[in-house]
This record gives C-alpha cells, structure tokens and sequence, in this order.
C-alpha cells in the first residue's frame, strides 16, 4: 500500500482547523488552564504567522485581493501608530488587534494553495470528522444520551457543529454529482450530528445551505444532473425515518419532540427568548457606542470600556472588566471595535468568491460546495463570531475560484495517465524472470 503523499498539502489548512476548541480539548481533555494557554497560543501565534506570510507572498495575490489585503495592512498598521501614539506601546491591547489579523487566515491559505494547488477534499473532511468523533467520545461522551439532549447539555460548541457543514456539503454534493451509497450515508450521518447537537443557528445555516447548493448545480453545474433521480431517495428515507420516530422514539420519549417544539419556538421568538433573546439584549446594550464610532468602532477605547451588559436580576455584569468585550454576532463585535472600515475589509473579501462565481459559466462540485460554504457565514454571523477555519475555508475557495482550471484535477489526470502508460509498457516487456 504506497502513502498518499498529497496530504502533506492538506496540513497547513489542517493547522487552521486545529484552532477550533474541540481539537484544543483533545489535546488536554483534564486540564483546562492548558487548554486556554494553547488556545490563546495558537490564536495569537497563527494570526502573527498569517499576516508575515501573506506579506512575504504578496506578489502571488491576484489584483483584486492585493487590494483587499493592501486595505487590511493599512488598517493594521494605523493602529499600530495608534497605539504607540496614546500608550508607546506598538501592540497595547491584542485583542483589539485580532479583530482585523483574523482575516490574516484568508490571505495565508489562499496564498500557500496558490502555489501548492494539490489539496485534496477528502482529507479535510475525514480530518474533520475524525476530530469531531474523538472529542465526543473522549472529551465529553456523557453528551451521548437522551437525557443529555432534552437537557440541553451539549457536548461540543457552536463552531465544531458548524464546522461539520464542511462534511455534511462534501458528501451531499458528491452525492448529487455521483450518487453512490457511500456519499448518502454520510450526508445523513453529518445531518444526524449536527441536529443532535443542538445549535440552532447551524439548523438555519444546514437548512439555508442546501438551498444555496441546489440552486449553484441547478444553474452553475458543469455536467448535466438528474436532480429528481438523487433526490427522490432522499425523500424515501426523510419519511421512513420519520415514521419510525413518530413511531418508536417519540411515543417512548416524549421529552424529545417536547425538547424539538422548544427549539423550533426559540427560533421563532429570536428576539424574546432563548439565547437568540439575550443576544438580541447585548446589542442594544452596545448600540449607543456602535453609532457614535460607527466609521472606525472604538478600537482600544472599545477594550476599555466597562462592561455594558448587566444581567438584570443582579444587576451584575455578564462578562469581567478588563478583558474586553464578547460578542455573540460577527457584526456586532467588528463594527464595535473597528467600525464600518473594518467591516468593508471583511466584505470586500468574503463576497469576493461568491461575485466572481456569477461571472462563470459552469463551476466544478467542489467550487459549488466551497462557494455555498462560505455563503452561510454571513448567517451564522449574526449569531455567532465567525471561526478561524471559516477564513481558511475562503482563502481556499478564492484560489478554486481564480484557477482556470481545476489543478489538482489536472494533477490526477496526468497521474493516472502516466500509471496507464507505465501498465502498457509492462504489458509490452514483461519483466524477465527465472523459469
């Protein structure tokens, strides 16, 4: 059995995914100050790294992303002044500062694949799943029950459950295009996880995605697709799924559609209850800074103001002084700190991809798969702060997208070519052997 080396090119982008909690957790399931220093490390650490090499491989950048990161250099380096200006400290506060190094991310991977065009999909998927399974079983297998989930204790955080969208449109997809058992049994599998755990804004964005994927194959495909014939299975096991739970699981566990009635009405109810209600509390709590500093947010200002979000029954702040402020919604926590400059910087890149597919003809499974990926952020957004791996997952997806032609394709091609050839040759002069 010969190694695929082709996944050392998978590692860079791994190292961006490894960033994310439930790897942190793997690392250190018992000790949780270990898990915060290497949390903040690797944060940190990454973002420095990213932004010094996207600045050493500036040149590889096309036009249009040169003047995005231009931007975010500028940005960058104004606050530095800034810094040293009021505090003769070039970096005073990190945390201000990673609001805009987290777009460093983008830059790095679109960048390095630019070169190194040989990522395959595969890996990233089983990387994911690999990670997420062993998280639960080792770092939190009493998550695994029914008591657990009509309790609501789930066993891993929003961005790990929004990270298996990666999985759940990779074997959809592949699906669609190829069909194959494989593909559907894993698309139900991911569904089945992501649903189980909990998240509802990552039920929105699942829900929200398949629409965004059969619409880019309906009209964007590069091959000719029975939509009909793929799905057809699909809805033959949605029902009978549903019978049997109607059937078996509902009636001897009611507390599970009960526990589904309360998610669906919290969904409804986004503003009045549930966590969507308290996050809706913590913007107008911060709202009066947001339009007064709305062209440049706060910055440092924003890092030492007090704590604005007090939980009313004692009235006491729902966050320590002193550590900054955090926000459950992208859009708030950017525009607070650094404003609808910084805002614009984000924007610029993420529609990026999703502006330059309208302009294509037809588009590869894994140009439409990664495009409706990075579509969900701007949901998953307003609830949540968008993840180190969703930026990675851009950087990815520009660089399919600038690509002319699909290169690692073109790569498996000329290697099956050249195996072909190699065959034929053996099979013309047989190697000599002792009789």
């Amino acid at each position: 059995m010969k190694f695929n080396y082709t996944i050392i090119f998978a590692f860079p982008l791994m190292l961006v995914l490894m960033m994310d909690e439930m790897y942190v957790k793997l690392l250190a399931p018992e000790n949780v100050d270990f898990q915060i220093t290497l949390f903040n490390l690797l944060i940190k650490g990454s973002a420095v790294l990213s932004f010094t090499y996207s600045i050493l491989n500036f040149q590889r950048m096309s036009p249009y992303m040169r003047f995005a990161f231009f931007l975010l250099t500028l940005y960058v380096f104004c606050l530095v002044f800034e810094s040293y200006y009021k505090y003769s400290t070039f970096l005073v506060y990190p945390h201000v500062f990673l609001k805009l190094f987290l777009l460093s991310h983008t830059f790095f991977i679109y960048t390095f694949y630019k070169k190194n065009p040989y990522l395959n999909f595969k890996h990233i998927v089983y990387f994911i799943l690999i990670g997420f399974v062993l998280h639960i079983f080792i770092v939190h297998p009493d998550s695994l029950s029914v008591s657990s989930f009509t309790s609501h204790e789930r066993g891993a955080v929003a961005t790990s459950v929004y990270m298996l969208m990666i999985p759940l449109l990779y074997f959809l997809g592949s699906y669609l295009y190829e069909g194959k058992f494989i593909n559907l049994a894993g698309t139900f599998f991911v569904l089945l996880l992501i649903i189980f755990f909990q998240h509802r804004t990552v039920w929105i964005c699942s829900a929200f995605a398949i629409g965004v994927l059969y619409l880019y194959i309906r009209f964007k495909s590069d091959k000719p697709i029975n939509l009909v014939g793929r799905l057809l299975p699909v809805v033959f096991i949605i029902a009978v799924v549903s019978v049997i739970s109607s059937a078996f699981i509902f009636s001897m566990n009611p507390d599970i559609l009960a526990k589904f009635q309360e998610n669906f009405t919290d969904i409804e109810n986004y503003n009045s209850q549930g966590t969507g209600g308290w996050r809706y509390l913590q913007f107008l709590s911060y709202l009066p800074f947001i339009q007064d500093n709305l062209m440049v947010g706060m910055r440092f200002e924003g890092f030492e103001l007090p704590i604005q979000f007090y939980q009313e029954d004692i009235d006491k702040p729902v966050f320590e002084d002193g550590n900054g402020h955090f926000f459950h919604s992208f859009y708030v926590d950017i525009l607070f700190y650094v404003g609808m400059a910084g805002m614009l910087i984000y924007f610029l890149t993420m529609v990026h991809p999703i502006r330059k597919s309208f302009g294509k003809p037809q588009l590869t499974i894994i140009q439409i798969i990664l495009l409706t990926f990075i579509s969900t952020g701007f949901v998953y957004g307003i609830s949540y702060i968008l993840p180190p791996f969703y930026f990675g997952i851009l950087g990815w997806c520009i660089t399919i997208l600038e690509q002319k032609n699909n290169a690692y394709q073109s790569y498996l091609k000329q290697s099956s070519q050249r195996m072909l050839a190699r065959r034929r040759t053996q099979q013309l002069h047989p190697p000599l052997s002792y009789q």
